[in-house]
């Protein structure tokens, strides 16, 4: 049985076959596709399961992983999305008895992971927190992802909406949202994303402010976290991660008190989803 990891973003989707025994994903099966996340149920459902028939090829004997935003009933498969901007047309859907019908795929061999959980547990397992046994992951990107490794297993924490910060929750002050809403507040000028901002840093001294605010801003988060899970690693990915080396030094002066917690940018990424996915314990 070939198994297939499938990671399903807000606008893409990306499937793969996976060697679980080597921890790597195979670059000659690898299909990505952009996926309309407002478009009808067929359309949507469609992309997915032709981009998924792609990566599975000639191969019928397929199990399938796929690391899936919230809200959604993982174990059932039903999606759950309402009013948070994406999929809406999908609400109520059995996903896996969707695609099963569309792949010939068993619904005994779809199963579904929350996105976060499937990244951490990816990095944990075959990437930046190989060899420990306690960690937090962080994905910083369009939301606030959280997640804990422990006792070989992944688990969503979901604190990105639901931790309080300041005047809101934690992802209104960390995410990119915030780079450009805060950018155009102190500016009047208006940027795409952390990406613009990267270039603009060498010369735009509002842009460096910025991102040591976002530095400030993540570490006092992370402080918090901590406490409760005392984990061995800190795991960072997601889009923003490419810019780490602009906000970890202030990351880890704020965690000097913490020497025994090391603060990692992951390094699989994409990959650790699409192995995450598949490797429940």
């Amino acid at each position: 049985m070939k198994h297939i990891g499938v990671d399903i973003g807000g606008s893409h989707i990306t499937a793969a076959q996976v060697d679980l025994n080597a921890g790597k994903v195979i670059p000659s099966t690898v299909v990505r596709a952009k996926v309309y996340p407002h478009g009808n149920a067929e359309e949507i459902l469609g992309t997915w399961a032709k981009t998924i028939a792609e990566a599975c090829g000639e191969v019928i004997d397929c199990q399938l992983g796929i690391a899936m935003p919230g809200p959604f009933d993982y174990l059932t498969g039903i999606c759950l999305m309402k009013n948070v901007n994406k999929y809406e047309a999908l609400y109520g859907l059995n996903i896996k008895q969707e695609l099963s019908e569309r792949l010939g795929i068993d619904t005994q061999n779809i199963v579904f992971r929350n996105d976060s959980e499937a990244f951490l547990a990816g990095e944990m397992r075959f990437g930046a927190g190989k060899g420990l046994v306690r960690g937090i992951g962080i994905t910083l990107g369009t939301g606030l992802g959280t997640s804990i490794y422990q006792n070989c297993e992944a688990q969503d924490m979901a604190l990105g909406i639901n931790y309080p910060m300041l005047e809101g929750v934690a992802e209104d002050y960390i995410s990119t949202r915030w780079f450009v809403d805060t950018y155009r507040l102190k500016t009047q000028s208006s940027i795409e994303g952390v990406k613009q901002l990267v270039q603009l840093y060498p010369t735009d001294v509002i842009a460096r402010e910025l991102f040591e605010d976002f530095g400030q801003n993540l570490s006092s988060f992370i402080r918090g976290f901590i406490k409760q899970f005392e984990p061995e690693v800190i795991i960072i990915g997601g889009n923003i991660a490419q810019a780490s080396e602009k906000f970890f030094p202030t990351i880890i002066q704020q965690l000097s008190a913490n020497p025994t917690i090391q603060l990692r940018k992951a390094i699989l990424n994409e990959e650790a989803s699409l192995l995450g996915a598949l490797s429940h314990k």
